[in-house]
């Protein structure tokens, strides 16, 4: 569809996109594969999937994953994926997801 190419190269145009479109697993899939906080456009739950949170980067891929540190990094900020939020909260978590200190620490959000 014309739309999956567009988020494909634009992963923020999702915020234009029909109420329906904006719900598509595909759809919002392709979006958040180009530009991660386009996850705050998702409609009917989806910002809140599992798979797509992993692929966003807010969320660990690897569960089982061992890290060098057995203390966990507590996100103490509120995520908040609403689409009229400020992207601060999941650029910080993205932000720390890089951090070469705090990548030896789990990341636990308690929201």
């Amino acid at each position: 569809s014309l739309v999956l190419a567009v988020v494909r190269q634009d992963g923020n145009s999702l915020q234009y996109a029909s109420n329906e479109l904006r719900g598509d697993r595909e759809v919002v899939l392709a979006a958040v594969r180009n530009e991660k906080l386009a996850l705050k456009f998702a409609l009917g739950g989806l910002n809140q999937d599992s798979e797509l949170l992993k692929a966003s980067g807010l969320w660990d891929e690897e569960e089982e994953r061992q890290y060098p540190r057995k203390e966990q990094a507590i996100l103490s900020v509120k995520f908040s994926l609403a689409e009229q939020s400020t992207p601060y909260a999941s650029e910080f978590a993205l932000a720390m997801k890089k951090h070469p200190f705090l990548t030896n620490f789990k990341t636990y959000n308690p929201n």
